[in-house]
């Protein structure tokens, strides 16, 4: 009887753990007193802190580009990007270039700033990577000793070299970027590309290319597409993120690229479902010939099967 008490007086205790370990188990009250009441994002609405994020998209829609000037805008401490408020944080950036060399990336630079150069040390806040070899362990010494606030890699097909159909391989891979960003509270951003067989689809997760592993492991993923009708346009699309509400997700964000190599946004949105193959169009352009209002184009099209709104239709059609 003393020996069941003595057992059951055990059992209302915490377990222990000491040394090394001790690190790694975390009780949920001090994770609850943390107070944390939202998540925190290092853009608002796109992308959570601390987190593996994805920028996917077909070739030449300027997904480097779009990174580039993300990387900018917090070295510089602006307070917005795109529009879209930054954290205030450290505002260091590390990015990893796979595809572009220095001589690339300089014509970028001095592409954008213009006849601006920046003569203040902000950009040195920004740390291009060349040399990938041992890649995860030079992240690591860096981030443990200095505050980074984003590390992206541009591109995740040319440092992942397993299948990328073989989702625990894909999975594995991605957990090595996934214990820098939970250790250090680093958000890790990921360039990659979607299936060639998508074009012309409505922008969706599934279109992403490889193993499902690297959609589920994101907690966003953000798809930039070209405009259809409009070849400075692109959509930036929320098709992922675990931390907004649906409704967030069903606009895209019309953005301009510029002549500086970079992005404005309009402050245009359009339905996801309206991005797909837009084949309504000559019928659209024929109704408006024939004297038909917007309204009126737009309910005929509804009856052959396209959902098209008064807006999108008067935005093409302009």
């Amino acid at each position: 009887m003393e020996e069941n008490n003595k057992k059951k007086k055990m059992t209302d205790l915490p377990f222990q753990i000491e040394g090394s370990l001790k690190k790694l188990f975390i009780g949920a009250d001090e994770i609850k007193n943390k107070n944390y009441n939202s998540i925190e994002f290092l853009v608002d609405k796109l992308i959570p802190m601390g987190t593996l994020c994805a920028l996917v998209g077909e070739s030449d829609t300027g997904k480097s580009s779009l990174l580039r000037q993300l990387a900018l805008s917090l070295v510089y401490g602006d307070s917005d990007f795109l529009g879209f408020k930054l954290k205030e944080s450290c505002r260091n950036v590390i990015y990893v270039s796979t595809e572009d060399g220095e001589m690339a990336t300089s014509v970028w630079l001095n592409k954008h700033f213009g006849k601006d150069q920046a003569k203040d040390d902000r950009l040195a806040k920004l740390k291009y990577v060349y040399n990938t070899e041992g890649i995860i362990n030079n992240l690591k010494e860096v981030v443990k000793t200095n505050c980074v606030d984003l590390i992206i890699i541009d591109s995740y097909a040319d440092l992942f070299t397993g299948s990328m159909n073989n989702s625990n391989e894909v999975r594995s891979f991605l957990n090595m970027y996934n214990n820098i960003a939970n250790e250090f509270g680093v958000t890790v951003i990921f360039l990659h590309h979607t299936k060639k067989a998508s074009a012309g689809m409505a922008p969706n997760k599934n279109s992403i290319l490889g193993s499902q592993g690297f959609e589920a492991k994101m907690r966003s993923v953000l798809m930039l597409t070209k405009d259809d009708s409009d070849e400075s346009l692109r959509h930036l699309c929320v098709i992922k993120n675990n931390y907004i509400p649906e409704s967030s997700k069903s606009m895209s964000y019309v953005l301009r690229f510029n002549e500086y190599l970079s992005f404005d946004n309009t402050g245009d949105q359009v339905p996801l479902n309206e991005l797909a193959s837009e084949e309504w169009i000559p019928m659209a352009k024929q109704m408006k010939d024939d004297g038909k209002s917007y309204r009126q184009i737009s309910g005929e099209l509804s009856e052959k099967g396209h959902q098209v709104s008064k807006s999108s239709i008067q935005r093409k059609l302009l």
